[in-house]
């Protein structure tokens, strides 16, 4: 089951920015994602740090981005990211998703939150979903944590 709020607009290719420390899973990701006719990896960073340095360097469409990260972790780089560029997109990504971080990275400005580990077809579905505008949550996501992010989207800005 996947939450959705739509905004409908099509994107040919999808430039993708993969942000994760551990390289045996970013590795993983862009091998993962290459089949793919309309997801382009665009670059790779292995920290926040290097996440924010790119954003400035080059427009990217989605960045998928690992919360749990050393030097400036996921929270920190969606924030500094959509200060820069708020047209991109976050689609954050971890083993671990409670109610607090997936809020925290709602709050921040992610679109979607994905479960570390799900198939590539998933990912690539989260990627275009995101992409377009659409809040994604993974179906690994607690029903408590769908009542939680509903309440903060009700909420009047």
């Amino acid at each position: 089951m996947i939450f959705v709020l739509t905004k409908t607009f099509t994107m040919e290719k999808i430039k993708v920015l993969i942000v994760e420390d551990r390289d045996i899973i970013r590795d993983s990701l862009k091998l993962s994602l290459q089949k793919y006719d309309n997801i382009i990896i665009a670059g790779e960073a292995s920290d926040g740090w290097e996440a924010v340095s790119s954003v400035k360097q080059m427009d990217y469409d989605v960045v998928l981005m690992d919360i749990n990260m050393p030097n400036m972790n996921g929270v920190e780089a969606t924030i500094a990211i959509k200060n820069i560029n708020p047209a991109v997109e976050i689609l954050a990504h971890s083993f671990f998703l409670n109610s607090e971080r997936v809020f925290d990275m709602i709050n921040a400005g992610a679109k979607g939150i994905i479960k570390k580990g799900e198939s590539s077809s998933v990912y690539a579905e989260a990627l275009k979903t995101v992409a377009n505008g659409t809040i994604y949550l993974s179906e690994e996501i607690h029903y408590s944590v769908y009542e939680k992010v509903l309440g903060y989207l009700k909420q009047p800005a």
